[in-house]
């Protein structure tokens, strides 16, 4: 019986960590979004944090993790990329179903009742950051595959910067990586495995996320109404980029009823499905 437990529990955990991992390709969509929703952030937090206080079991737990994060990466990804290539509109729509999905869950760690000014200020400010970030236009650094010396303080620099919106929930790392121009590059050095590119980078967001999570930690349980506000703010925020990026600029010019009745339909059945899917995950969130 406990051998089983113990099975359902790594395959529980790797499951996680592969939803996270596939859902970090998507612009719009915070992989530490997700992690709150299936209540692992806190324990990815505290792995991170405290690593010195446990490493056998903090190294066992995030390699588990990581496992099922980098399947999730390397298989998934693609798989939600074509999707979004051919049909936009209603996958596009999943998502948003998906992210407004998390919402009540999110809301129940707000740990406060009923809400106060302070909130709604908290909400904004989270909100205000994250649709300005998406405003930044994509592609103002272009770090390529370059052999120069300069290239690897920028690689380095990079990674620190991937870190915030890999542990921040409601930024989205995919758009991070469009701003600084290394999307398609990440996508290219992970499909040709170029072991040294992904490996600088990988080694530099491990320093960056080293350097966060124990300040995010602290202000997580000494103001976690205040924190998850904001958090609500971070990911409301991150649905204009759905729309802006993905969901506007799939609309034909000349979309009439012949357009909108099918598209309308089947995006209506997406948002529902993606919704309903964060909601149960969002059930398992103890496990």
């Amino acid at each position: 019986m406990y051998m089983e437990n113990k099975l359902k529990s790594n395959l529980i955990l790797m499951l996680k960590g592969f939803i996270i991992g596939s859902s970090m390709s998507v612009p719009g969509v915070s992989g530490g979004t997700m992690a709150i929703l299936l209540g692992i952030y806190d324990k990815l937090i505290g792995a991170i944090s405290n690593f010195l206080k446990d490493v056998r079991g903090n190294i066992i737990f995030l390699m588990k993790f990581c496992i099922g994060a980098g399947i999730g990466i390397c298989s998934l990804s693609f798989v939600i990329k074509w999707l979004l290539e051919k049909f936009p509109f209603p996958v596009s729509f999943f998502f948003l179903g998906a992210v407004i999905g998390g919402i009540p869950a999110l809301y129940k760690k707000t740990k406060e009742t009923p809400l106060k000014i302070s909130s709604g200020i908290y909400f904004l400010l989270g909100l205000g950051i994250v649709i300005s970030i998406g405003f930044i236009p994509t592609g103002n650094f272009d770090i390529s595959f370059g052999s120069g010396l300069t290239n690897y303080p920028m690689l380095l620099l990079t990674g620190i910067i991937i870190a915030l919106a890999l542990v921040l929930p409601g930024i989205s790392t995919s758009h991070m990586l469009l701003v600084l121009g290394m999307y398609d590059t990440m996508l290219l050095a992970i499909t040709e495995f170029n072991i040294a590119y992904i490996g600088i980078l990988g080694f530099s967001t491990l320093i960056g996320i080293i350097l966060i999570t124990k300040p995010i930690e602290w202000t997580m349980n000494k103001f976690p109404h205040q924190t998850y506000c904001m958090i609500i703010g971070f990911v409301i925020g991150s649905t204009s980029e759905i729309f802006r990026d993905k969901i506007l600029p799939s609309i034909p010019g000349n979309a009439g009823f012949s357009w909108w009745i099918p598209y309308g339909i089947i995006s209506i059945v997406t948002f529902v499905l993606g919704y309903n899917s964060i909601v149960l995950l969002s059930g398992f969130s103890n496990d």
